[in-house]
């Protein structure tokens, strides 16, 4: 007798639903972890590099600023490995690296996007003092200023794990999601980047653990901090 064949294949549309489901709980759940007015400032990080920040903050940032009379503005502060610019297909420079180094004015450097109500910062220039550019009053005075025209502020910043040129950023933020890649980042990984945050006084919001396939997701049900999963697919 003919063993039945098992239907192995992916319901894309379905997976396509849970992508975007999953961002907006993420969207919810930092919302309710910042409570205060005016603009909140969330940095995203990981513990090393390919474990999908970048793309988790882009689409983290676009399910906030779905939301209606929400203005959300990105920036790029992974200056040693940049790649907001590439994930928003927008061009490099000029970027944050010109504006701290007085090469160009602030309007000339923040670009939209696809979205209306987001924005973004692009590097500009793969500079050779990452860490002293983000910890420069320039810096603190940028975002000083362009808090004010929004309601949330992306920072992709480096994995912590690697460097320490975020610190300034982490230490001026709302709030850090750290970002986990399923079935590539350790347990000691982790726990390293969580005590570096709290060693840096950053508030961790959560993490996202991303390439998580749906039959996983009960397993991280309930995981780290206030939400545990989401799925993306590049």
């Amino acid at each position: 007798m003919a063993k039945a064949k098992i239907d192995r294949s992916i319901d894309t549309e379905a997976l396509g639903f849970q992508i975007r489901e999953s961002y907006k709980t993420a969207r919810t759940n930092i919302a309710y972890s910042i409570i205060k007015k005016g603009c909140k400032k969330i940095a995203f990080t990981s513990s090393s590099k390919g474990e999908g920040k970048t793309v988790t903050a882009m689409n983290v940032a676009s399910a906030l600023a779905q939301q209606v009379d929400t203005k959300v503005l990105v920036i790029e502060c992974d200056l040693r490995r940049p790649h907001v610019h590439s994930a928003l297909k927008l061009a490099p420079t000029p970027g944050l690296t010109n504006y701290l180094n007085d090469e160009c004015t602030a309007d000339e450097i923040i670009q939209s996007t696809k979205l209306s109500n987001m924005n973004a910062v692009c590097y500009g220039a793969v500079p050779p003092n990452p860490s002293e550019l983000l910890a420069s009053e320039a810096m603190a005075d940028f975002v000083k200023m362009v808090e004010k025209d929004y309601d949330y502020i992306i920072f992709d910043t480096p994995p912590i794990g690697v460097v320490i040129d975020a610190v300034p950023i982490i230490k001026a933020s709302d709030g850090v999601v750290v970002v986990v890649k399923n079935n590539s980042t350790t347990y000691p990984q982790l726990n390293k980047t969580l005590e570096t945050l709290e060693r840096s006084g950053g508030k961790t919001l959560g993490v996202i653990i991303n390439k998580v396939k749906p039959a996983e997701t009960k397993k991280y049900k309930n995981g780290y901090g206030n939400y545990s999963y989401g799925y993306y697919g590049y």
